[in-house]
């Protein structure tokens, strides 16, 4: 391989300005639009993200064999060609001290530059200064000296490792911490600075560090970081999430305090240890502003901390590096706080802060014994409504939304309703009807669209610009106008029935202007430009239609996916032209390629090609992917409004009551190729009855019945499908990991707890628990139990070596109703 070029960076006094800049307001990116570098880096976070709460020793012993911190730094060290730079303040792990050595023997130029600290009996850096690699023990500034707190590593001068991990037994194993690796182009200046801040730390020369800052990166010792930190809280619209070993810095709390007195979101997550820490005026202040600060245990007797020293802001701004927010680390120690305004980064901080809230407690719960699944528990609550629902809508006579302004009165016979005159008037219609008839908490109305083009009578339904956002308008000022009572959310059904199947987005502003029926587009671009712009997208797959319907033996029918039958047998042309195209299986490889070649004749169906394509559309819609219908909308059927449950079809002749769902077809099938889904109960609704037509609810738990609380429970699978309007279903797995979220354990058996309640219903549920191995053949039924209503009980189960799901399927035995929960997916090492 062609050795890379080596910047040489050497940051005198004299030389400073080359090396870094300091922020004014000639600076082109200090209006928060970053340093324009970001196209250019490649980006891996890396967390060690311990399975464990309060770790144990065994615990640390299987988190250091699998620690992918350890594994990532050792890569990039036996890859390096030219030269390593690293600053650390404690170093421990063998493997990540035998990479040095190896870089060293084969003629890579190794600087370490550790804390005075580590300078004596047999720690790492005296073993490896013993071995020939030049070794610096360097202090802090001020009086006493701080320290060299600085964490991070440089690689050929294009790449940058660095975090708040320390390279210590502890740090790459049961410590929450986390290390983002940067691989970029030369002249890069976030790799330029921090090459600088490495000149001043071998220097041992703290009075230099802090002209090492640029825009995106601020060093100490000096006043640098904590005026970078003070921009972008001041910045902060909506939501400020806060990680810190440790918060001693008045200022900044008080600032956090501004934030929140002026609405936006603030919360605290610190060590439970330093708990007394979080306490003054600038705290209080904080907390009478509607701040609220959360308590991570951890294992005092084997040292484990929360570690982390990071700020998320908006959802998509990340402030992290190796500095607590204290006067030590901003005055004396080394130290770096870097901004990113990447999604790449945002995106798993987010998800990193979301898990430790929850398993986090706030000083009551504390107090009180609680178990993370009791708090979440008490701050939140189920509320019922639909995701997914049509409304009348024309602009000149075109259709905007296929949704009819008609309903069946009480003999079944089709009425008119007069729903105004507008797409907005009709709209408001849906919205209040939902929510003063049908009793729904909320509702989501989502107008088709396609990609743009002109709109004319006769067309197709496709919503345009303009009108989505006098949808949003109206869906804003029902809300307002509901008091707390109702939210009406605005959404889109994106591509069409033919070309992919339908998704619904939810959370975004823009109209899904994409052509139909490309879901590479719609994930890798449109939807991926969206969440860089500041929006999380959220998506939803509609009224999928994998297989034939069981003891359905003719190849002719809108489903999907059939084999061992070539398509040419299929009759009729159109039919066959659509198989294998369900959300996006046409648009990635390998069946991109070799579907021509079925449809055509030429080859037959190939069950590993699909397997290997659907692992690719999973991949791509990771990010935005939550949701997947699992009930049966049939809105053109239930006219009227006496709450029938969709599931249940009578035979007219026979009387017989069958019931018809896509859970353990469908969904299940999906969850088995990896899919994180809930599952929802459509409406699908093409009559004026939202929330009357039908009995089947998609209930969300939520801290509170606001658009961002139910968008943030959508975006963390905290929803469950139901037949019954008002059965409320919890489940948490190991008293803490709630469903739709990840437990990993070294266990053979998990402890489910569950909450069943129904105000119209008294008797016992009957509990179905279903589960299944990833990639595994089928989903099966492991256990059934009966279980009494309003209280709390315990199901266990056995768990199976690697990765698995599990989820509850409820029966109310009168009126004959059920409901699924979403999956809680369980990894058993």
């Amino acid at each position: 391989m062609r050795a890379r070029p080596v910047m040489l960076f050497v940051c005198t006094a004299a030389l400073i300005g080359a090396c870094g800049s300091t922020e004014d307001e000639s600076d082109p990116w200090s209006d928060g639009k970053g340093d324009g570098f970001g196209e250019q880096r490649q980006i891996d976070v890396v967390m060690t993200a311990p399975f464990c709460d309060v770790c144990t020793p065994e615990d640390k012993t299987v988190l250091q064999a699998r620690s992918p911190v350890t594994a990532k730094l050792v890569a990039m060290i036996d890859a390096a060609q030219t030269s390593i730079d690293i600053a650390n303040y404690t170093f421990s792990v063998r493997a990540i001290e035998d990479a040095i050595l190896r870089a060293k023997q084969r003629g890579v130029t190794v600087r370490l530059a550790m804390d005075a600290s580590q300078e004596m009996g047999d720690t790492a850096a005296v073993r490896l200064r013993a071995g020939g690699v030049e070794v610096r023990f360097v202090k802090g500034g001020g009086t006493p000296a701080g320290l060299q707190h600085a964490k991070f590593m440089l690689v050929d001068a294009v790449s940058l490792a660095t975090g708040s991990n320390n390279w210590s037994s502890t740090g790459t194993s049961i410590n929450e911490e986390s290390t983002i690796v940067i691989t970029s182009a030369d002249g890069d200046p976030l790799v330029g600075g921090f090459q600088c801040h490495f000149e001043a730390i071998w220097a041992a020369a703290p009075t230099d560090a802090g002209a090492c800052s640029t825009s995106e990166v601020a060093f100490s010792p000096s006043s640098k970081p904590i005026a970078l930190i003070k921009e972008e809280i001041a910045r902060s619209r909506t939501s400020i999430d806060v990680l810190m070993h440790h918060l001693v810095f008045d200022d900044l709390v008080k600032e956090l305090a501004k934030a929140a007195e002026r609405g936006v979101k603030v919360r605290v997550i610190i060590n439970a240890a330093d708990r007394a820490e979080a306490t003054g005026s600038a705290w209080n202040r904080l907390a009478a502003a509607g701040g609220t600060i959360r308590y991570k245990q951890t294992n005092a007797a084997i040292y484990q901390l929360m570690h982390h020293k990071l700020m998320v802001v908006d959802d998509r701004v990340v402030v992290n590096g190796s500095g607590n927010w204290s006067g030590s680390a901003f005055f004396k120690n080394f130290e770096n706080y870097v901004r990113y305004r990447d999604p790449r980064i945002a995106r798993p901080y987010r998800a990193l802060f979301d898990r430790l809230w929850l398993w986090s407690l706030s000083g009551a719960s504390l107090d009180a014994g609680k178990t993370a699944a009791q708090q979440h528990a008490d701050e939140t609550k189920v509320y019922f409504g639909n995701l997914h629902a049509h409304f009348a809508a024309n602009a000149s006579g075109a259709a905007l939304d296929d949704g009819k302004a008609i309903r069946a009165d009480a003999q079944g016979v089709m009425q008119p309703v007069d729903v105004g005159d507008t797409p907005s008037d009709a709209a408001r219609y849906a919205y209040e009807y939902a929510r003063d008839e049908g009793q729904l908490d909320f509702l989501a109305l989502s107008p088709h669209t396609t990609e743009d083009g002109a709109l004319e009578q006769g067309d197709p339904a496709n919503m345009i610009p303009a009108q989505y956002e006098q949808l949003s308008l109206v869906a804003s000022d029902v809300t307002r106008q509901s008091s707390g009572m109702f939210v009406a959310l605005p959404a889109m059904e994106w591509s069409t029935n033919s070309a992919g199947n339908h998704v619904n987005i939810f959370g975004s502003e823009a109209l899904a202007k994409v052509p139909t029926g490309r879901f590479d587009l719609l994930y890798g671009e449109h939807l991926a430009g969206l969440e860089k712009g500041g929006e999380k997208p959220l998506v939803q797959l509609n009224h999928p239609r994998t297989f034939r319907a069981a003891g359905n033996t003719s190849l002719n029918g809108n489903w999907d996916q059939v084999f061992d039958v070539s398509l040419r047998d299929i009759t009729n042309n159109s039919d066959r032209e659509k198989k294998f195209n369900d959300f996006g299986l046409d648009d990635f490889e390998p069946m991109r390629t070799q579907r021509p070649r079925w449809i055509s004749g030429d080859a037959m169906p190939d069950r590993a090609i699909v397997d290997q394509t659907l692992a690719a559309v999973e991949a791509a819609g990771r990010s935005y992917v939550r949701l997947f219908e699992v009930l049966v909308g049939r809105g053109t059927e239930f006219a009227g409004e006496t709450r029938e449950n969709p599931s249940l079809t009578k035979d007219a002749t026979t009387g017989a009551v069958t019931r018809y769902t896509r859970v353990h077809s469908d969904w299940d099938y999906y969850l088995l190729k990896g899919f994180e889904t809930a599952p929802t109960a459509p409406h699908d609704n093409h009559f004026a009855n939202w929330g009357t037509g039908h009995s089947s609810r998609t209930a969300v738990i939520a801290t509170a019945l606001t658009e961002g609380a139910l968008l943030d429970a959508i975006d963390a699978r905290s929803v469950y499908a139901s037949e019954d309007e008002e059965l409320e279903l919890r489940l948490y797995a190991d008293g803490r990991v709630p469903m739709g979220q990840h437990l990993t354990t070294r266990a053979a058996a998990a402890s489910l707890s569950v909450f069943l309640s129904d105000a119209d219903y008294t008797g016992a549920f009957e509990v179905r628990v279903y589960a299944a191995q990833i990639g595994g053949e089928a989903v099966r039924e492991v256990k059934r139990v009966s279980l009494a209503g309003g209280q709390w009980q315990s199901i266990t189960i056995d768990l199976a070596a690697g990765k698995q799901f599990v989820y509850l399927e409820v029966v109310e035995p009168s009126p004959d109703r059920m409901a699924w929960s979403a999956p809680i997916w369980i990894e058993r090492l």
